[in-house]
């Protein structure tokens, strides 16, 4: 049961969301009622990645949240929870969770070369000019436009 689990898991991380879903509705309930203490941990884990597969397959972002936030709050010093997490958020154009999440991951893992590969994706934004000053204040919005190349 660990094995296929462990190889839905090996789906998600290939974007191959349809077939990981069906393994994961399939043994996880199981794992985790039927399974010892070890086994409820991996499954907690294994929430993970079927709430990206829920959120990617089905678009189902809620219930994806629900399975996500289970798993970060079991495995919460994991950053790859935390990558799944951002993902979904990223999914329902929510930036700004997402960017949190990965922020939280690197905090966790500095040298993570997902989440660094994520951020090279969807891009970072620069410190502001005078950090007493808001983001959206006309001398920080001015000071950056010139900044920019």
């Amino acid at each position: 049961m660990r094995e296929r689990i462990q190889e839905a898991v090996s789906w998600t991380r290939n974007e191959r969301y349809e077939e990981a879903i069906e393994i994961f509705e399939k043994y996880l309930p199981k794992l985790f009622s039927d399974g010892d203490i070890q086994d409820k941990r991996f499954a907690a884990a294994a929430f993970s990645f079927y709430g990206l597969c829920v959120a990617m397959f089905r678009r189902k972002y809620a219930e994806a949240l629900k399975y996500r936030n289970v798993s970060v709050k079991a495995n919460f010093m994991d950053p790859e929870h935390r990558i799944n997490l951002a993902l979904v958020y990223l999914e329902r154009n929510d930036r700004k969770n997402a960017v949190r999440n990965l922020e939280a991951g690197l905090r966790l893992q500095p040298s993570n070369k997902r989440i660094q590969q994520i951020f090279a994706e969807i891009g970072r934004r620069k410190p502001v000019t005078f950090s007493f000053l808001s983001r959206d204040n006309p001398i920080n919005v001015w000071l950056g436009r010139l900044r920019e190349p």
